[in-house]
């Protein structure tokens, strides 16, 4: 573990092993030719022969002796140089499967990646992961390694108990089992169905927080090898981190759930508040998003657009009846809004689009008289779209003209009041038929 620390991997050490078992070989060479040199062959020269046998002898045992031991421990050494290559292999793999699992910003997609990644860091044939569905039972949600398997057991609900995953599911432990038809937990039915052939088993619970998630099973290590506590060990790290990802993503979706039931009270408030702009916000947001998406921008730009469409009026909820019929007083809704969003940390990067949506392209707009480029592109087009519903629905504050009539008055204002832009989209892209009702 030091070595990895420092830097080196398995095969750097495997590596200084052979070198230094080579350079262990080569000394006894060494020793015996100055042995000889220096001792046996004066002997020799002498008339010795006798005792100069003598001592070769005892020699040469002693280096047989020597280089026995020398090939065992290199043998050894080999087969733990090839261990920690392995090891420092596996290392990497699960390294790059956690960090997946911090990365990805959706349910389905971790689940599928966890399956892989202790498919492919346990080196087995299948894996599998089960959840706990709101019923108790657990639902098999991903099966890798398998064809015929995932098939047959994807969406498949199973008891707790029911099979050997479902056992290490009921009592939250993990299980190694190498001998799977002779266990009586494993239930042949679920291989019969798939056409699968399960000879070992590994399970982990999905345990964070003390919720129990569900469960996740390792089936057939490669190469008929048995599965070690080791690699059990390794199993529960694994999902010690993937339930630590299940949890962060299913309160992450709680929050934009509750996020999304709060923007519809919103909504309705708005509406309730001015009912001459009821629908209004909505319409905006999706002709705004029809005008995003005809200028190329990216989904997440095109999502700030929708959101910006649909707070762009929010300022006049500071404002009570008497104030909405004061033109003056009503011109500092763009204000109003972006301050009551700025610290919404959902909101912030949508604060230029409500403080500028009153801009004009030629710098007339309020409330600060910016021009051209000087306004957010998001401003620009959710300002554009705003002024096509106004122009187009019957409940507007203003008397609504016909859609051919909209489309001239923009014509006519592109450069003016309109982004030249945005405006050729609408006109290339909108149909009478797209304008909303509600």
């Amino acid at each position: 573990m030091d070595n990895l620390k420092r830097g080196k991997s398995g095969s750097d050490v495997a590596d200084a092993f052979r070198f230094s078992m080579l350079a262990i070989y080569t000394i006894p060479m060494f020793v015996i030719a100055y042995i000889y040199i220096q001792y046996i062959y004066p002997m020799l020269s002498a008339g010795d022969g006798s005792k100069a046998i003598g001592v070769m002898a005892v020699l040469v045992l002693s280096v047989i002796l020597s280089l026995l031991g020398l090939a065992h421990l290199s043998k050894t050494f080999k087969k733990e140089g090839d261990t920690l290559t392995r090891l420092d292999e596996r290392m990497r793999i699960f390294l790059s499967a956690t960090k997946r699992f911090d990365e990805v910003g959706y349910s389905d997609l971790l689940i599928d990646s966890i399956a892989e990644s202790a498919k492919d860091v346990l080196d087995t044939e299948a894996s599998s992961l089960l959840l706990f569905d709101k019923k108790g039972l657990l639902k098999v949600e991903y099966v890798e390694g398998s064809r015929a398997a995932a098939c047959t057991l994807k969406g498949r609900t199973l008891q707790p108990g029911q099979g050997i995953a479902g056992w290490a599911a009921r009592e939250v432990r993990p299980v190694i089992v190498n001998d799977a038809k002779s266990d009586s937990r494993f239930d042949e039915k679920l291989d019969r169905e798939c056409g699968f052939d399960t000879r070992s088993v590994m399970c982990a619970p999905l345990v964070f927080a003390g919720r129990n998630f569900g469960v996740l099973e390792v089936i057939n290590r490669r190469g008929g090898t048995a599965f070690s506590e080791g690699d059990l060990k390794t199993l529960v790290s694994l999902t010690e981190r993937a339930a630590s990802a299940i949890h962060r993503l299913r309160v992450e979706e709680e929050m934009k759930s509750d996020f999304v039931h709060m923007f519809d009270i919103l909504m309705i408030a708005i509406d309730n508040f001015m009912p001459e702009k009821k629908g209004h916000s909505r319409r905006v947001s999706r002709y705004a998003v029809k005008l995003a998406k005809g200028l190329g921008l990216r989904e997440e730009d095109v999502k700030r657009v929708y959101f910006g469409g649909l707070l762009h009026d929010v300022g006049f909820l500071k404002f009570d009846i008497v104030e909405n019929q004061i033109k003056k007083r009503c011109k500092l809704h763009p204000q109003i809004g972006a301050e009551m969003i700025k610290d919404i940390s959902q909101w912030k990067d949508i604060v230029p689009i409500i403080m500028e949506h009153h801009e004009y392209y030629d710098g007339s707009g309020y409330p600060a008289g910016l021009k051209g480029n000087d306004i957010s592109l998001g401003a620009r087009i959710v300002g554009l779209a705003e002024a096509f519903d106004v122009m187009t629905n019957q409940e507007s504050y203003k008397p609504a003209g016909s859609f051919e009539e909209a489309i001239d008055e923009i014509r006519a204002a592109s450069g003016k009041q309109f982004d030249p832009e945005a405006v050729d989209v609408l006109l290339h892209t909108f149909r009478k038929e797209d304008v909303l009702d509600a």
